[in-house]
């Protein structure tokens, strides 16, 4: 049981990323088929799925057939009833329009094919393990060929950014006059590493970090197809520590599924959450008592607990709180927690607590950087970062 795979979205509306979806759907409803798209954002936000999705909403064999209607404005694109009193669809019923005109039918030998990853015109290559110049010119002398059966051929190149300078001077001059029947996909986790030559050829797709809602939305569509029942503050969790990621929510639900860990007491166990109070930690801070402050991040660290997840809820935590120390309620906040810490305290450690997120996933240690904020913060008592 491979969750993430099984229901890996197979359409665009099915893109778990509303903002990505919509615009994929919009650029594809047009008569331009664009020869370049670039898909850039962090792991696990649906920028491979969303390729092999375009790939079949260019070659699915059904469509094909309302094309020339889509083109033209004719037919279904242009009914009565579709219109408002202006003459101008409402932008819902247009995109609803657009959505029916793009979807690739899932049926048909290519999609299935596509879906299955065995379509010889579809070509993925993972830039990690063939980012020298031999792999691009060899790309470049087999794109001249036609396709085998489609109408395209597509190129999925993953982690473009791993390409060397020379691969990327050799692919640079395919992506400026390439055949008419390919189309590039280029995904990357590092957009910033890729050469502006190479950027401006393409159309850019940036995927964000997934929103809590947006994960939600992912679980539930597994869990109604898997027929369970799990509670919404289990899936609310999992997202939580999801970290932006579909793929690794789908996974965590996965590991929570088999390990029948299915109560927030276990989930949190699996988690390594199971000890790591932000607010019993905030409280002892607050104190300032750096001695019992530095206890308590030693029996953290010896009891498994995930030292990035206590920092990410203690971050949480401080936002309702500065939220609260202003009128603003959340749910969050626990009632006297506002008045134990001062006004002026609050964004000093939310700019304490925000380096040494960023200090944990560059260090061999990983509670080190907390030790070194709870010394400097009890010791000083925020004076150092006025």
């Amino acid at each position: 049981m491979v969750l993430y795979r099984k229901y890996r979205p197979q359409k665009l509306s099915e893109l778990d990323n509303e903002e990505i979806s919509q615009r994929l759907i919009r650029v594809f409803s047009s008569a331009f088929i664009p020869h370049a798209l670039l898909f850039a954002g962090p792991k696990g936000t649906g920028k491979t799925s969303a390729a092999r999705i375009v790939a079949k909403v260019l070659n699915c064999e059904r469509k094909v057939l309302k094309e020339k209607d889509v083109i033209l404005g004719t037919s279904e694109a242009r009914t009565p009833e579709s219109q408002s009193d202006s003459g101008r669809a409402p932008i819902k019923s247009e995109l609803a329009r657009m959505t029916k005109s793009v979807e690739p039918c899932n049926v048909c030998e290519t999609c299935v094919a596509i879906t299955e990853g065995r379509h010889l015109d579809i070509i993925e290559i993972d830039a990690a393990s063939n980012r020298g110049i031999d792999e691009i010119r060899d790309l470049r002398e087999k794109i001249k060929l036609a396709p085998v059966s489609a109408r395209f051929k597509v190129y999925i190149i993953d982690e473009v950014h791993m390409l060397t300078n020379e691969a990327f001077n050799a692919l640079l001059k395919t992506l400026e006059e390439p055949p008419p029947h390919a189309v590039f996909i280029l995904a990357t986790t590092e957009p910033e590493k890729l050469p502006q030559t190479i950027v401006s050829r393409c159309i850019r797709f940036n995927f964000q970090r997934a929103k809590i809602s947006e994960i939600l939305n992912c679980l539930k569509r597994v869990i109604r197809g898997e027929k369970l029942k799990i509670t919404d503050d289990i899936l609310e969790m999992i997202a939580a520590s999801a970290d932006g990621s579909f793929r690794d929510a789908t996974k965590i639900l996965e590991q929570a599924i088999l390990e029948n860990a299915l109560t927030l007491a276990t989930l949190s166990f699996l988690l390594g959450r199971e000890n790591a109070s932000a607010e019993k930690f905030l409280r002892i801070l607050v104190k300032g008592d750096v001695t019992e402050a530095l206890k308590e991040v030693k029996k953290l660290a010896e009891s498994g607990a995930s030292i990035r997840f206590l920092v990410e809820d203690i971050l949480t935590l401080l936002h309702s709180i500065l939220l609260a120390q202003y009128g603003i309620e959340s749910e969050k906040v626990v009632s006297d927690l506002p008045k134990l810490i001062d006004k002026k305290e609050t964004p000093l450690l939310i700019r304490l607590f925000s380096r040494v997120f960023v200090e944990i996933k560059n260090t061999n240690i990983p509670y080190l950087p907390l030790e070194v904020a709870v010394v400097e913060w009890c010791e000083k008592k925020g004076g150092a970062y006025v």
